[in-house]
């Protein structure tokens, strides 16, 4: 009793932060920069409502093919608003920013083909079919979403290259999300449906963390600027000229 109480509790918290979090945004025209990941918050709002709704009906099937199709925009827009990120910080390197386009078309190719095919392969019937596939796109979006921000963090670092304020809490909460995520994922296959509910709590927990970390940075005063590294960012400069010449040809 306890456990559902707390699970509920974390269920509801997070869309009334992300709530807040819309309004912020929308209240200091951030929504210019960041329309992808306005789009997602706001989509989380809208879902928690529409999940919560379909919920209290008692009808699985409904609930199921809800669920279904709100993790798959979710998994879209959270790729998409990771795609803003490297537009923001590579947003005077058009070769870089259009290379990082390919790039990410291409792995959403790849997830969704990943999904279909496990969809395709696996046993039993065809909503169970469905869910194997859907759990295997959650997980490998999971898997690609954190390799792309570590990229963005070490090549951050590596150039010196200077991150807007929230631009980089958007990418910390994603990060410590994706984290919690695939930590929850590898411990649920050695402990089986005995350890669900407990893990269940603390993948809400990570994600409410996240949401956290996003309004601390919106909140927070804007830190001063520090030194670009130069001979890293004539580097840069090179590859993104040499990139430029090759995707134009």
């Amino acid at each position: 009793m306890l456990l559902f109480a707390l699970k509920y509790v974390l269920w509801v918290t997070h869309p009334c932060l992300q709530a807040l979090l819309a309004g912020l945004m929308l209240r200091r025209k951030l929504y210019r920069e960041y329309p992808i990941f306005l789009a997602y918050t706001i989509s989380h709002v809208v879902r928690f409502v529409v999940l919560f709704c379909v919920y209290h009906l008692d009808n699985r099937e409904a609930y199921r093919s809800t669920f279904l199709g709100a993790e798959i925009l979710d998994a879209a827009l959270a790729f998409g608003a990771i795609y803003e990120l490297y537009g923001q910080l590579f947003h005077t390197y058009d070769g870089v920013r259009k290379l990082a386009g390919i790039v990410f078309r291409g792995a959403a190719a790849v997830l969704l083909a990943v999904a279909v095919v496990t969809a395709a392969g696996s046993p039993g019937t065809d909503s169970s079919r469905v869910l194997a596939g859907l759990f295997t796109l959650d997980r490998s979006v999971n898997i690609v979403s954190g390799g792309l921000l570590l990229l963005l963090f070490l090549c951050s670092s590596y150039l010196g290259l200077r991150w807007k304020h929230f631009a980089f809490g958007i990418a910390a909460g994603f990060a410590l999300d994706s984290s919690v995520e695939l930590a929850t994922f590898a411990l649920r296959t050695q402990l089986g449906l005995l350890g669900k509910p407990i893990l269940s709590l603390i993948s809400s927990a990570g994600y409410n963390c996240a949401v956290f970390i996003w309004l601390a940075y919106l909140f927070s005063p804007q830190p001063a600027p520090r030194p670009a590294k130069l001979p890293a960012r004539l580097e840069l400069d090179g590859w993104n000229e040499t990139l430029l010449e090759l995707l134009n040809q």
